[in-house]
């Protein structure tokens, strides 16, 4: 099964600042940018850190770091009081930035995005070199993928089952409407159902999977699993 890449989605040529950027400058780069952030590069064009509209906006939060951190705020309100005092992107950034490569599946983005408070993705092309940025609103794109793209991604995942002889094509019927993959047919063996539902329900852009499948075997019956 083909699956999207990264560079399918990311937004292509970001925004971005150097790292002795002025606050305001910065300030002025996110409010032009179609992102929540902007990565802060090298000389050479290397993403060294990410900002984003929180970092900013500690300096609201804390009064250009006048204001002292919550008793009990722990180590996050301490960073964000040290932000809240930042003149320069090198002192907003928050450092290592987080990378992922512009031919990586769109699979792997989604599970590093979609973990509570993760940042942006600066995308790296071959030499290392910013290519792009990926937000958790650039995910949110793969739904508009259309249902003849994710019917054919579907077909070809159903129909292949590295651990028993696949059925054809024909065996299947594959439909796709806003989204929603409908899956019917005979299969020879439980676990290929099993199969083609977990299958479908991982091609980008499906909303759900309803299948009405049957099968000829019942082999989890006699395996056990």
């Amino acid at each position: 099964m083909l699956e999207p890449v990264v560079a399918t989605f990311m937004t292509r040529s970001p925004v971005t600042v150097t790292l002795d950027a002025p606050f305001k400058q910065v300030a002025c780069a996110l409010l032009v940018s179609d992102a929540s952030a902007v990565p802060v590069l090298t000389e050479d064009g290397r993403p060294i850190g990410v900002i984003t509209e929180s970092d900013l906006l500690a300096n609201l939060e804390y009064h250009g770091g006048i204001d002292p951190p919550p008793l009990l705020g722990g180590a996050t309100a301490r960073r964000r009081r040290r932000k809240a005092a930042a003149h320069t992107a090198r002192e907003l950034m928050s450092s290592p930035v987080d990378t992922i490569g512009v031919n990586a599946p769109i699979s792997a983005a989604v599970c590093r995005l979609t973990r509570p408070g993760a940042p942006p993705l600066c995308v790296l092309d071959d030499e290392q070199r910013l290519a792009g940025l990926l937000t958790k609103r650039d995910l949110i794109a793969i739904y508009r993928r259309p249902d003849a793209d994710i019917a054919a991604n579907v077909r070809a995942a159903v129909t292949t089952d590295r651990s028993r002889p696949a059925r054809t094509p024909a065996d299947l019927t594959v439909q796709v409407e806003n989204g929603v993959v409908s899956l019917a047919g005979q299969l020879t063996y439980r676990s290929q159902v099993q199969h083609a539902i977990m299958a479908a329900s991982r091609v980008a852009g499906a909303v759900s999977v309803h299948s009405s499948l049957r099968y000829d075997i019942d082999d989890l019956l006699v395996t056990g699993f």
